[in-house]
């Protein structure tokens, strides 16, 4: 374990998302007996080191077993546990039958942390976490948390554990962006919800997106503002389940059903949340269809190119962005 994935001689050792997760379920931890947590051989790189540590009869190391990890779980929330089941996005994928038929047919309060979500260029396409949100969108009764900060996988993991159902809280592999703290995150943290930059005002357009590329949507906004382009941003904190996150929250932001969008999400594009928010706001609140566009990877296992950043290579960078929104205001 100790060799696994070492950071150079000398580099500093400052939190991450995995570490927080480690901290915040400690935590939990102590105010709920019932609380467990599982791993799949991968105990330190999930940021479970510290749970281990104070609750050693309650974290279960399962070994390389994924499905295995799955369908335990779910005999431990019928058994009156709280799980909380910590895998990389990639190896969840590995598990996809036990979630659908152990946990969400049960409706069984068990809670995927889903660690390296989104893209990893360092260990390449088979460590992206690219397709979790697809896959986890079909599967019914099964709620999916989308946190961009610290204070935000703490308001999650607190939603997901008193849900009483199955959840999914996914982060990505290292820090937050300061950038989308400082944007977004100014005040407290006030549970679970969909923050939005543009407070009943009307933008030209209006990017909607989730997760650490938030950073992307704010860079693009900033340069299309600097030509003249009003850009308001919404920043999902959850994304399932989709009817309410779209009547709650989107279709009241964006009154103006013909508004230029861009969905922007770090994830497979086919089935992704783009697709599926763009469908539900043109089909059940009237959204005119052709004023909407997906910036999300498209059928791709996310190959990066020498020297270029991984957004670029993908399309799914600031500046595609910016060229979607252009596009779609010179349409008008």
């Amino acid at each position: 374990d100790k060799f696994h994935s070492l950071s150079p001689a000398g580099a500093k050792s400052n939190t991450d998302f995995s570490k927080e997760f480690g901290k915040i379920i400690t935590e939990l931890g102590k105010k709920d007996e019932s609380i467990v947590t599982i791993t799949a051989a991968m105990c330190d790189g999930t940021g479970l080191s510290k749970f281990k540590a104070s609750y050693p009869e309650r974290i279960f190391d399962v070994g390389i077993a994924e499905p295995h990890a799955v369908t335990f779980a779910a005999g431990l929330a019928a058994g009156g546990k709280k799980p909380f089941v910590a895998i990389y996005s990639t190896f969840l994928q590995r598990a996809y039958d036990n979630i659908i038929h152990d946990v969400a047919l049960q409706g069984l309060p068990v809670c995927f942390c889903i660690d390296r979500a989104g893209l990893n260029p360092a260990d390449g396409p088979t460590h992206h976490g690219i397709f979790d949100v697809a896959f986890l969108s079909q599967i019914p009764n099964l709620e999916i948390y989308t946190p961009a900060t610290y204070s935000a996988l703490e308001a999650a993991l607190k939603k997901a554990y008193e849900a009483n159902k199955p959840c999914a809280v996914r982060y990505p592999r290292g820090g937050e962006s300061q950038l989308v703290k400082e944007y977004f995150y100014s005040g407290e943290q006030n549970g679970v919800g969909v923050l939005c930059d543009f407070e009943g005002a009307k933008p030209d357009a209006v990017i909607v997106t989730y997760g650490r590329i938030a950073e992307e949507a704010i860079n693009a906004k900033k340069s299309l503002e600097q030509k003249g382009i009003s850009v308001g941003i919404i920043l999902l904190e959850f994304l399932k389940p989709y009817d309410r996150l779209c009547g709650e929250y989107i279709a009241k932001m964006l009154e103006d059903r013909n508004s230029p969008i861009v969905f922007l999400e770090e994830g497979i594009k086919n089935g992704g949340a783009g697709m599926i928010l763009a469908d539900t706001l043109a089909e059940k609140f009237g959204y005119n269809r052709e004023k909407m566009r997906v910036v999300a990877i498209d059928d791709s296992f996310g190959y990066g190119a020498k020297n270029e950043d991984i957004y670029k290579t993908l399309g799914i960078s600031a500046e595609d962005v910016e060229r979607e929104i252009t596009k779609l205001i010179r349409e008008a």
